[in-house]
């Protein structure tokens, strides 16, 4: 009983910049500067899933600092459900998956064994009234959970920026779906799927998934093809407010589609939930909008009928009806709350005090010493004056972009972004005010408004030409830095922009560097051995969107520097610069902003 699929596969293009020889065999020539943004493809699938995959068995990642988590806590963190959906699940599990045993862990997906389907960190089952098949979807864990190495040893970080590398993850992945090509190969999928549903394998349930199945390859092509960039985003980094966009506002009109093209670091999640303002930009302030816009940026279902139907649906809650699931997002905002910032390891050289009192000095600055106020007057937070018993209770600092000079591209993507939603009759929006009112009415018909937690809440967003001045709390654990990670360490950000790297390569496994503090890095033309795109990363600062110049110390006359357009204050003299990065090390910034920050004895 032996089915032909052959005209059944979608032989469509992939646009993607980096495509292997297995997947060449089963594609049309691509267009070489559309962007493999197919992470657009992984964020913007609404029909597709993800695979439960037999990974090489991890090392066990240190885990002596539960940063306040018990292991039921980070179990949950790994694998709850927000609504997000990816592939369908039984297709997940089964999939044949020989191309991801040799490259999915180099893609920074964290395996985790104790899955009962193996499910790796950060992947879920996701089931629902609003689900009509359960599919595989992306938890917070996906982006919020940190793994690099130390001298060949796994650190684990709860909560910490991902170092996964989505638009690699997908290309692994897609070669996995491609390998179905083959008659054979595609005969025996099914036949596993179908015998999990416990399903007979006859000739019409095959045809009956191979038409799903190309169906779900069209949707994949139709809905990444379009996202641009000349620079590819590379691990840890995701254009949040650019490719969140796309996810929301494309059903509704092709043209809403804008160029992914603004990639930045993952922020770490420890003490966020009592900033009054959240995102890169300080763009959301209501936290239950900041996660409901960020599971739809992962792909939960929204607009769902905007791809059948040129009308909307007469009622409200149709038109605004989705997969996200706000209870789940309750409870991983509680979990988050509970959540302390990372330690220095113990694994690691231990910090010099005496180096790191120096650099306290430096960093919050002593006039009885005659030292200047270098960090803290920005990398601050202070109290609300009416501070939220469940809420935001810090405000945080906002520099404007003008001042601290980093790259622009982030910004102006969002502030001059608008979006046609005739389709809603509302006509063209910015993205700031439609952003603003799909969040609201998605809180509203998920009774937010009613929700002791938030009803004194107001949802507000704004596109204003700032980045947000993070309290440095294990600042230690977020490198590379700057907003779009730039930078690789600490002691190059603290140098002139001429003395950091232009062009460097990340190795897969994210070696950390406790002495500069960021990870081990080599100069593009240094080391040849990383131009394999599937063995490291090429970091071009000089692509828009990377530039690594602004928040800047230079010039030897103190007297006569003067701050803006970039420059902070004059060139820190290089003991100096050791010494801030040795204080950076401690946990002494975390009594200063995180409530009940366990006891730190770093300078004691």
């Amino acid at each position: 009983m032996r089915v032909r699929l052959t005209n059944l596969w979608i032989n469509h293009a992939l646009p993607v910049q980096i495509i292997s020889p297995t997947m060449r065999r089963w594609t049309m020539p691509f267009y070489s500067q559309r962007i493999v943004v197919l992470a657009g493809l992984l964020f913007a699938l609404s029909t597709v899933h993800c695979q439960a995959i037999d990974l090489p068995p991890p090392h066990t990642a240190s885990s002596s600092d539960t940063q306040g988590w018990t292991e039921q806590d980070r179990q949950q963190w790994y694998h709850t459900s927000a609504g997000t959906q990816l592939l369908p699940y039984d297709w997940f599990v089964v999939l044949e998956d020989e191309p991801l045993k040799n490259s999915f862990a180099r893609t920074g997906i964290i395996p985790d064994q104790t899955h009962p389907d193996r499910l790796p960190i950060g992947f879920t089952k996701t089931e629902g009234p609003n689900v009509p098949e359960p599919t595989v979807g992306l938890t917070c864990a996906f982006c919020h959970t940190t793994q690099f190495t130390y001298q060949g040893n796994p650190i684990r970080i709860e909560g910490g920026p991902s170092l996964q590398y989505n638009q690699r993850f997908l290309q692994v992945l897609l070669e996995s779906l491609g390998e179905l090509k083959a008659p054979d190969k595609f005969q025996a999928f099914a036949a596993r799927v179908l015998q999990r549903r416990g399903q007979a394998v006859t000739q019409e349930n095959i045809a009956t998934l191979a038409g799903q199945f190309s169906q779900v390859m069209k949707d994949l092509v139709a809905r990444g093809g379009r996202d641009a960039s000349p620079a590819l985003w590379g691990p840890g980094r995701f254009d949040a407010l650019g490719r969140g966009g796309n996810t929301v506002f494309s059903p509704l009109n092709p043209d809403n589609l804008r160029p992914a093209n603004a990639p930045v670091s993952i922020p770490p999640l420890w003490g966020v939930w009592e900033y009054d303002w959240v995102q890169w930009a300080g763009s959301i302030q209501h936290p239950l909008a900041r996660n409901i816009a960020q599971v739809i940026g992962v792909n939960a279902a929204l607009f769902s009928w905007a791809r059948t139907s040129p009308q909307p649906p007469s009622e409200k809650k149709e038109i605004f009806r989705s997969s996200i699931d706000v209870a789940s997002l309750k409870t991983l905002e509680g979990l988050a709350k509970r959540l302390h910032p990372r330690r220095w390891p113990t694994s690691f050289p231990p910090s010099n005090r005496e180096l790191a009192a120096r650099g306290k000095d430096l960093y919050h600055g002593n006039k009885l010493k005659g030292l200047p106020n270098l960090c803290a007057h920005c990398h601050v937070a202070t109290k609300l004056d009416s501070p939220n018993p469940n809420g935001p209770s810090l405000h945080v600092t906002m520099i404007p972009q003008k001042e601290v000079g980093t790259d622009s591209l982030y910004l102006e993507n969002f502030s001059r972004r608008t979006v046609d939603l005739e389709r809603l009759g509302l006509g063209r929006l910015s993205a700031k005010d439609a952003s603003q009112l799909v969040t609201t009415e998605l809180m509203t018909l998920n009774g937010a408004g009613s929700d002791p937690e938030y009803q004194h809440l107001t949802n507000t967003w704004r596109d204003k030409a700032q980045y947000i001045a993070r309290p440095h709390l294990a600042v230690w654990a977020t490198a590379p830095f700057l907003h779009n990670g730039s930078v690789p360490n600490l002691y190059a950000l603290l140098s002139p922009v001429k003395e950091r790297p232009a062009c460097f390569y990340l190795s897969p496994n994210m070696e950390f560097d406790p002495v500069k503090v960021g990870f081990v890095v080599s100069e593009c033309n240094d080391s040849p051995t990383f131009r394999d795109p599937l063995v490291g990363f090429e970091f071009k600062t000089h692509l828009p969107g990377n530039s690594m110049e602004g928040h800047e110390f230079k010039g030897s006359d103190c007297g006569s520097v003067v701050a803006g357009a970039g420059v902070l204050g004059c060139e820190i003299p290089i003991a100096d610069r050791w010494a801030i990065v040795e204080y950076l090390k401690t946990c002494d910034l975390d009594r200063l902003v995180i409530h009940d920050a366990p006891a730190c004895r770093d300078l004691e």
